[in-house]
């Protein structure tokens, strides 16, 4: 009877020590993987993605801005400019501009966001504010080849090869541009009328080139650029995606913002622009018209002393 009874007191002792030692060991894996393990801040591209995919990002979210910052974006240049001459530049064009400068009394050491930057220089309304009065902020070109050319230019702005997700999460999405011969006098032109390849309406006669971009909400762009006082100038040239970003994006999680340029590239976004808008504080105020396809749309942030 006694052995009966040390055998099963032998018994629980010895399942005791196994659950104890058990328990001890995932303690030791924790804690190991707390001192030796990747650090929260530390983002892989796997990891990081799949997180991120799985829902709309906080604008803020610190995690996302390191990796965008690392993995996406380059500094202002600190050589000189290389400009080719190439602007495009027209009467109409410059009246958008010297609007722009009117308005803000010619300030200097503004701050925009240019999405859809091109190459940089060709109908660059940033790069006049830059180089006649020092402002500075990002520039945002997904297209390779555009970008690739911007970086030569030496632009004083954050550069991000990036496109803006017309979602609110980020994305890897196919664009799609005219086909056009590298050297082409019409080739920044031409490439700049890239977009989203599933908002193009194809034309069959017209061939065009395909390439992958990751596509991040905008107020996660600016947020990993450190943008975090109020915008200037935001400037939308995305070949008539423009609105579909818009309505994704955050708009009350964006500095606050006292100017926004559309340029439409053909697309019939009056009605839409000003009504969207309307109800942000914000009031289209003016429209530029060159021609059928380049159609500039101006809103100013609301003020009462200067609007009633």
């Amino acid at each position: 009877m006694s052995d009966d009874k040390a055998r099963t007191n032998s018994c629980w002792s010895r399942a005791l020590l196994t659950v104890i030692g058990l328990f001890g060991l995932v303690l030791l894996l924790q804690v190991a993987v707390m001192l030796f393990g990747p650090s929260k801040s530390v983002c892989t591209k796997q990891v990081c993605l799949a997180k991120f995919l799985e829902g709309p990002p906080a604008f803020n979210d610190e995690t996302m801005a390191s990796y965008l910052k690392r993995n996406y974006f380059l500094p202002p240049a600190a050589t000189e400019y290389n400009l080719s001459g190439h602007d495009g530049t027209s009467n109409k064009f410059n009246s958008l501009v010297q609007f722009i400068k009117e308005h803000f009394k010619n300030k200097r050491g503004g701050v925009f966001v240019d999405v859809g930057a091109g190459d940089g220089e060709y109908r660059s309304i940033t790069l006049q504010l830059e180089k006649s009065l020092g402002w500075t902020g990002l520039l945002v070109e997904p297209n390779e080849r555009l970008y690739k050319k911007l970086l030569k230019k030496g632009r004083k702005a954050q550069l991000t090869k990036t496109c803006v997700s017309p979602y609110t999460y980020p994305a890897m999405m196919t664009l799609s541009h005219p086909r056009v011969e590298e050297g082409a006098s019409h080739e920044v032109e031409t490439l700049g009328k890239g977009k989203i390849e599933q908002f193009w309406t194809k034309d069959e006669k017209v061939q065009h080139d395909t390439f992958e971009a990751q596509c991040v909400p905008l107020e996660n762009l600016v947020y990993a650029a450190g943008i975090t006082t109020a915008i200037d100038l935001l400037v939308l040239d995305m070949s008539g995606t423009d609105f579909d970003v818009l309505v994704n994006t955050k708009i009350d999680a964006l500095p606050e913002l006292e100017m926004i340029v559309v340029n439409s590239n053909g697309a019939k976004i009056q009605d839409d622009v000003g009504g969207y808008f309307l109800e942000r504080n914000m009031l289209l105020k003016e429209i530029i018209v060159e021609n059928e396809i380049t159609i500039y749309y101006i809103l100013l942030r609301f003020d009462a002393q200067r609007d009633l």
